[in-house]
């Protein structure tokens, strides 16, 4: 570690070990991530004693980093990591200038700035790494998925999207925090994070979803990403061939948006796509919608579209009340922080919210690796089983 100055001017240059090092010895809260498209890293550190859920409105909640589960349940807690301390990389990216909120005692600072200096490499305390729970078994995804398509030609749904999980043993000498390093710089197209939070655990990930972002408090965004095949070793995206099935599971994602803003009366947006992009060794389908803010005179619309989409037609199904209950009846798991959102909210001007896909949780003494796959009436198990397999590799390339 080398200093830059002194911890009065709010400035510190660290490295993203020591920072991490010293948030698990203190028991804080801490989030990294990098930005669709860029190659920097930022992070902050919650220097509170508990984890807090903020239900502020995403115009009104204070900078900080918001952790939301698939569903909000007793032990699933939405969390919003707070901003007391700020971190952005410096010319040498390996470092990160620390500036420090306004409130926050310099106490809390300094005990922060000497934990840096105690644990070169991070063990895994169970208050971020849990025990793996043997006694959750993963059911027969591909019996899961035959059901699905029966449901859906019987009329009951239209789509549903159930998943599954693996756990990979950690190889000998893996590092949670240099994984994370080489994650964001294979993923250069992706929201890539990690966050830990103790009492909840430690997640990582790489996600191609936006949810939605608001910037400069006016400009809305939302994505429709749906059908998923793997890029052609040419890497041209002009040959990906897409199905029926493929075309007609991302449409059903852009209607649901399109609904939500029929829900409100809202019909002034611009609808870009779909258009096929990359998302590491994966193509999608992608359809973005954009809204001026300021000119429907509508300021609170990042907080009601955000209660309107969650969960959305990609990790749930439609419509949303049936195919959640099959979910809740059909999965053997709980799916936690997957298929959840998360993001930073209100740092420098902008909100940005991902749907946690393409992630892990990290336990004692290996990763669950998630992933799921849309099935309508024209699903085939088999393929449905590939598809998650494919998603899996975005982390399996870690290990």
């Amino acid at each position: 570690m080398k200093e830059k100055s002194s911890t009065e001017t709010g400035i510190r240059e660290l490295h993203i070990r020591a920072i991490i090092s010293s948030a698990i010895n203190g028991k804080k809260s801490f989030a990294f991530w990098k930005k669709q498209g860029q190659p920097q890293l930022q992070g902050v550190i919650d220097l509170g004693e508990e984890p807090q859920t903020d239900k502020s409105p995403l115009e009104e909640t204070t900078p900080g980093f918001l952790v939301s589960p698939f569903l909000n349940e007793a032990r699933n807690k939405d969390i919003k990591i707070k901003a007391d301390l700020v971190f952005n990389p410096t010319e040498n990216e390996s470092y990160f200038n620390m500036t420090i909120a306004s409130g926050v005692a310099s106490t809390q600072v300094d005990a922060f700035i000497n934990g840096s200096k105690e644990l070169e490499q991070p063990g895994l305390p169970t208050d971020y790494f849990p025990l793996s729970d043997k006694n959750s078994v993963g059911e027969n995804f591909q019996k899961v998925v035959e059901k699905a398509v029966r449901q859906i030609k019987q009329g009951l749904l239209y789509k549903v999207v159930p998943s599954r999980y693996k756990e990979i043993a950690y190889p000998e000498g893996w590092d949670f925090i240099a994984a994370f390093e080489k994650l964001h710089l294979l993923y250069p197209n992706a929201f890539v994070y990690v966050f830990g939070i103790p009492g909840i655990g430690t997640w990582m990930g790489a996600t191609p979803e936006l949810l939605l972002s608001i910037v400069d408090g006016r400009w809305f965004k939302s994505v429709a990403l749906a059908g998923t095949q793997r890029v052609p070793g040419s890497g041209d995206l002009s040959q990906v061939a897409w199905t029926q099935k493929e075309i007609e599971e991302q449409a059903l994602v852009a209607r649901y948006i399109i609904n939500c803003f029929k829900k409100i009366r809202l019909r002034e947006y611009d609808e870009k796509g779909p258009k096929t992009i990359k998302a590491g060794d994966l193509a999608h389908l992608k359809t973005e919608f954009h809204v001026d803010m300021e000119d429907v005179n509508f300021p609170q619309l990042g907080s009601v579209m955000l209660d309107l989409l969650h969960p959305t037609s990609a990790v749930c199904g439609m419509p949303l009340e049936p195919s959640l209950q099959f979910l809740k009846e059909n999965e053997a798991h709980s799916r936690e922080y997957f298929s959840g959102y998360l993001g930073p909210v209100n740092i420098e001007g902008a909100t940005q919210l991902f749907v946690n896909l393409r992630c892990m949780k990290l336990l004692a003494d290996g990763a669950r690796l998630y992933a799921g796959a849309g099935v309508t009436e024209d699903s085939i198990p088999e393929k449905e089983l590939e598809e998650t397999e494919l998603k899996f590799q975005t982390l399996m390339r870690l290990f």
